[in-house]
């Protein structure tokens, strides 16, 4: 009888374990967390016009790199794409209270943004450039001296290159702008309000040719280079790794190499 009884206590803890371990937070969340974006058939993606990674055309459509490569990701995973349209200034904030599912957008990985989202390894990099007019009187030509009050500085506010600038540049005038475009940082340039716009290093070769402008510093990668990515919500390794094997075999293949050529140009 004892014998039996002892046995059977085993057997009760053995199912305990299990069931517990069964129920462990971290692996529930998990697992369960692509499996539902499968089951559901849609995989949300916050995403922001940032030419010429990504733009609206005239009838709302997303074009470019990013929606076009997010497009091939859904084929990959068996899901439907749905765009949901957000700004820079609230991306992060809507990927961490589940409005989408990631980032599609090419949101750079930065240290401050890494402590509260998950990123995918880079499909390129960029920094932060600083642009002013040829014509500017106060005729800044280094860091040096842009880093001065009498500077005034545009970016977009909560923009990796907004931190860059008052990280490199904490003397200048910084004239943030909220939900601001490319075009609305050129505003500033050319209606003089502004001495320098502070944006992506790969937006300096399109902008010069466009404008009369020269770039500081001259490093192509301007300064704070990081790497451009996509982001999902913190603990979420499996849709972090789908998304990592997927980066990884299309970059292999040269097929991410190829839609850059396609799509990252001058006009866009």
């Amino acid at each position: 009888m004892q014998k039996t009884l002892r046995c059977a206590a085993v057997l009760a803890s053995v199912l305990i374990g299990l069931l517990c371990a069964s129920f462990e937070p971290g692996a529930a969340l998990a697992e369960s967390s692509l499996d539902k974006i499968k089951s559901a058939g849609t995989l949300r993606v916050g995403i922001a016009p940032d030419p010429p990674f990504t733009f609206q055309d005239v009838g709302g459509d997303w074009k470019s790199f990013n929606p076009e490569l997010v497009r091939k990701l859904g084929e990959s995973l068996g899901v439907k794409i749905e765009f949901v349209p957000a700004s820079w200034t609230t991306i992060v904030a809507g990927l961490q209270t589940k409005k989408y599912d990631m980032v599609g957008a090419s949101i750079n990985a930065t240290p401050e943004r890494q402590k509260v989202i998950d990123f995918t390894i880079p499909y390129s990099y960029t920094g932060t450039s600083f642009l002013v007019r040829k014509d500017n009187p106060k005729a800044p030509k280094t860091m040096d001296d842009l880093n001065k009050p009498e500077i005034t500085v545009a970016v977009v506010t909560g923009s990796d290159n907004e931190e860059a600038t008052r990280q490199f540049l904490p003397n200048a005038t910084v004239r943030a702008l909220p939900n601001a475009s490319v075009a609305d940082l050129v505003l500033e340039i050319e209606g003089h309000r502004s001495d320098a716009l502070s944006t992506s290093s790969y937006l300096v070769g399109p902008l010069e040719a466009k404008y009369p402008y020269y770039a500081i510093p001259k490093d192509e990668n301007g300064v704070l280079p990081v790497g451009i990515s996509w982001a999902v919500p913190k603990d979420n390794p499996e849709l972090l790794k789908a998304l990592n094997d997927f980066l990884d075999k299309e970059t292999k293949s040269g097929a991410i190499d190829k839609l850059k050529q396609s799509w990252l140009t001058m006009e866009n």
